[in-house]
């Protein structure tokens, strides 16, 4: 019985040996080799975090495991832009350029691509036209609605202060917070995560304690080969290496959310897949946005700020342009075929033509579309303010 899940288990497993060897054993690959065999082990890694995430809604409120599955799944992106960030302070040069570029760029690949290509994948295996999610989404849209508005900011002064990390960072604890007074769902697992839920309860309990730490230490001990084998990589085959760090580093390092999505879609929960990628966009655009300015500190011994050039000023602002019309597109708590083809469009849109005046266009458009929408719907604001303000009492 279960022998199937057994072997998926076994096999995601596996695919991680390679990896800890070569740390372990200190074996040195050429970098393209190194960040081939450290990604296979972070998608790995994804699988095991999205049956442990599943199967976690059995003993916490769905709210509350998504969002930890979604700290665990943007862990990756944590741990590439953090060290980033880190040596940005020992090194300076080109890192300091490298953690903002990695942050925006994972931002809008998960908003632009993740978004969109959920929702469209949902239709299409409901065969609708517009996806429904239900209240349960509301506080991921308030704190999103939240931290975009302040995040506007930011590109304004040209840093990321150690005063937009206290507030970013407790918006975020709020958040959480918030979730764990989310009601419990009953749910009924399928495939692996139903073989784990068969176990007693402390056995259960502890099976996921270890898939997620296993995951974490997984991830964790691939950062510093995965961030500079790109960086070399790029060297080797005369790529761009700020295309690499901005986009290819975050297109794989943002796996493990997109596979955790796609996964809840094939069992047919929406509102659960949605909300994953929601909380991995709000995790990113509060915590990971708030630690920059933290880590930087911490790396230099002393209190800074995160220096923003001209160009990364103009990525923030048209993340966080961006940022808003997905709070617009969601605030009604419908996503329409249209609104998905749009903002993967748009997101597209910036590789047609890379300049500053594009930048600025884009941002341009992304905000006009969204405020007349937020104005139409401001109604829905309030509603997920009660819904927050519910959830506390």
């Amino acid at each position: 019985m279960f022998l199937k899940e057994k072997i998926f288990i076994l096999i995601a497993v596996l695919a991680t040996i390679p990896w800890i060897f070569s740390f372990l054993l200190s074996i040195h690959h050429p970098p393209y080799l190194a960040t081939l065999i450290s990604g296979i082990a972070v998608v790995s890694a994804a699988f095991l975090l999205s049956w442990a995430a599943e199967t976690a809604e059995k003993d916490l409120p769905r709210s509350l495991s998504l969002a930890v599955v979604a700290i665990l799944a943007v862990l990756p992106e944590y741990a590439v832009d953090l060290y980033f960030t880190w040596m940005a302070g020992k090194v300076g040069g080109a890192y300091v350029h490298y953690a903002a570029a990695n942050m925006t760029g994972a931002n809008r690949l998960l908003l632009g691509v993740g978004w969109s290509l959920v929702a469209i994948l949902s239709m299409l295996k409901f065969r609708k036209r517009e996806i429904v999610l239900d209240e349960g989404i509301r506080l991921e849209f308030f704190i999103l609605f939240i931290a975009s508005l302040y995040c506007f900011l930011i590109p304004l002064k040209g840093y990321i202060s150690l005063v937009d990390s206290l507030v970013l960072i407790f918006i975020f604890i709020f958040y959480l917070y918030t979730a764990t007074k989310a009601k419990k769902e009953e749910f009924e697992a399928v495939g692996v995560p139903a073989y784990l839920c068969c176990f007693p309860a402390v056995k259960r309990r502890l099976s996921v304690i270890f898939l997620f730490i296993f995951s974490g230490f997984v991830i964790l001990i691939s950062v510093e080969a995965f961030a500079e084998g790109l960086i070399k990589t790029a060297r080797i085959f005369g790529i761009d290496e700020f295309l690499m760090v901005q986009w290819i580093a975050p297109l794989a390092s943002e796996s493990p959310e997109f596979i955790v999505a796609i996964y809840f879609i094939r069992r047919l929960r929406t509102t659960a897949s949605f909300n994953t990628l929601v909380s991995s966009k709000v995790n990113q655009w509060t915590l990971l946005v708030g630690c920059l300015a933290l880590i930087y500190s911490i790396s230099l011994g002393a209190p800074s700020s995160l220096p923003l050039d001209e160009r990364q000023k103009e990525e923030f602002l048209l993340t966080a342009a961006q940022s808003l019309l997905g709070v617009a597109i969601i605030i009604n708590l419908r996503f329409s075929f249209l609104e998905a083809i749009s903002l993967l469009t748009l997101f597209l849109l910036q590789f047609v033509y890379q300049s500053v005046e594009m930048r600025y266009l884009l941002s341009f458009a992304y905000i006009v579309l969204a405020v007349p929408i937020i104005i139409a719907h401001r109604s829905e604001i309030w509603r997920s303010y009660r819904y927050v303000v519910e959830l506390l009492r």
